[in-house]
């Protein structure tokens, strides 16, 4: 996916053009597409801008300054990092109002069921559920799972995103993109019911129905009878012999627990034994992070915030340093390893910053 692939003043005479996004944009996007050499506007959405700012990494800006969804969202990132989830889109580096992420330019779900070739419907099923799983253990609802917020990787498996209107379990739901959310004749808690494994598995059981038919819930019909069909609960036919359409319709009708009683299910019937944790190329992770340190570094942006699989890796960068601490734990080929990395590092972005 190539993205916008605009420049600052594309997307200037965007946002100035859109009654509906901010004219008083966030400087920060300049700063970021000013300073970092060959970067671009990949994406832009309701209240953020995704820059592509080098092979395999972005940065998520919001377009207002101090806008607290993208606050929220980095307090989810912080927690899913001491889960290791693979199937969530993974963020090396927070600082205020800008989150770094890692680059997939492979497409959505949507884009990929356009191509025409073999569809993992099974495995993709597992890899979506076991994200959403894993936000429920934090106590958390994803809200607005649909194709648009499901990316595809090199090997074809589903990375979960955008966790700005994600929200606790129990909180009432308001924002949702139909026919991934239903609305109810009587009203249960917010537009859209209360947050949980109900209107998650409901979601869920809409992106696989349109795994497997290739056409979202109900396209064949015009708005208003859409939504008769989803405030009445009437769902289309599946076949009961079939152990996909099952799990789609148990999903549609709330009939698991918990998210984790889908993945279970889905694990029984599909027979797959897939990573529950993360593999992570040590190396390329924090090269990465250190780049983005960099970045932060030569937009004058402030101190990241500290996150909290650092630890965990063995390292943490010096903000405003030219070195790099290791710690203890450390181990002596990942201390060659950024010995490496700060000698090819231009002197000059390793300055201290004046922020």
């Amino acid at each position: 996916m190539a993205g916008l692939n605009w420049t600052f003043d594309q997307l200037a005479s965007y946002l100035d053009g859109s009654s509906s996004l901010p004219s008083d944009y966030n400087p920060i996007i300049k700063r970021l597409l000013t300073t970092c050499s060959n970067s671009s506007v990949f994406g832009i959405g309701g209240h953020s801008v995704v820059l592509r700012i080098s092979p395999g990494i972005v940065a998520k800006v919001c377009l207002k300054p101090g806008d607290e969804r993208l606050r929220h969202e980095q307090k989810i990132f912080e927690s899913l990092a001491e889960t290791k989830c693979p199937h969530v889109i993974r963020c090396y580096l927070q600082t205020p109002d800008v989150s770094f992420l890692e680059l997939l330019e492979n497409g959505t779900l949507h884009d990929r069921m356009s191509i025409d070739k073999p569809r993992p419907i099974l495995p993709w099923m597992l890899q979506l559920s076991r994200a959403a799983a894993c936000l429920e253990t934090l106590g958390y609802s994803h809200g607005d799972i649909n194709p648009q917020n499901i990316l595809i990787d090199e090997d074809d498996q589903l990375k979960l995103i955008d966790f700005d209107h994600s929200t606790n379990v129990g909180d009432e739901l308001d924002v949702g993109y139909e026919p991934y959310v239903r609305q109810h004749r009587k009203l249960i808690g917010g537009v859209y019911g209360v947050a949980g494994p109900v209107t998650e598995q409901f979601a869920l059981g809409s992106v696989f129905w349109y795994m497997t038919r290739r056409s979202e819930l109900y396209s064949e019909l015009e708005g208003p009878d859409q939504v008769d069909r989803l405030l009445d609960g009437i769902f289309p036919a599946t076949d009961p012999r079939d152990p996909i359409d099952r799990i789609i319709s148990n999903c549609w009708n709330g009939y698991y627990l918990t998210i984790a009683d889908l993945v279970d299910n889905i694990q029984s019937i599909s027979g797959l034994n897939m990573q529950t944790r993360m593999t992570e190329n040590l190396s390329l992770t924090l090269e990465r992070r250190l780049l983005c340190e960099q970045y932060c570094k030569m937009a004058n942006l402030a101190p990241p915030r500290s996150n909290p699989s650092s630890e965990k890796l063995g390292f943490e960068v010096k903000y405003g340093d030219d070195s790099l601490a290791t710690t203890q734990n450390t181990s002596s080929s990942t201390r060659n390893f950024f010995s490496l990395l700060t000698s090819i590092i231009p002197l000059k972005w390793r300055q201290k910053s004046p922020v």
